[in-house]
């Protein structure tokens, strides 16, 4: 049984890793996208996330701020269907990133305890 779940483990890492990259390239084009129309229909909350689209050297404190109004749901408030259907995908592409980094790190846990 023990062989089994190391065996399970050792073809769990690449899947991770491959859906840790598959989530990175999906939320660079769908935030791009996001700061897009922030930018054209919504600029006041544009500038108050920080100018997301910038590259400056707050862009750290930027991408928290872009994160919490995605975890915090604060797109509900907007009555547009596509910003709102945006957000909701952004938001499952940060969960599934957690999930995944975290059963990596995991994974890398436990292989560093077995030796």
């Amino acid at each position: 049984m023990y062989q089994a779940a190391i065996g399970l483990n050792q073809q769990m890492f690449p899947v991770f890793l491959g859906l840790l990259l598959t989530a990175v390239i999906i939320w660079f084009y769908l935030s791009s996208r996001l700061y897009k129309i922030l930018k054209q229909s919504f600029p006041k909350l544009y500038d108050a996330l920080g100018n997301p689209r910038h590259f400056k050297t707050e862009r750290g404190a930027t991408n928290i701020r872009v994160v919490r109004f995605l975890l915090r749901r604060d797109y509900e408030t907007a009555n547009d269907p596509e910003l709102i259907r945006l957000c909701q995908g952004l938001r499952y592409i940060i969960i599934i990133y957690a999930v995944c980094l975290g059963g990596c790190l995991l994974l890398l846990l436990d292989k560093m305890l077995q030796g």
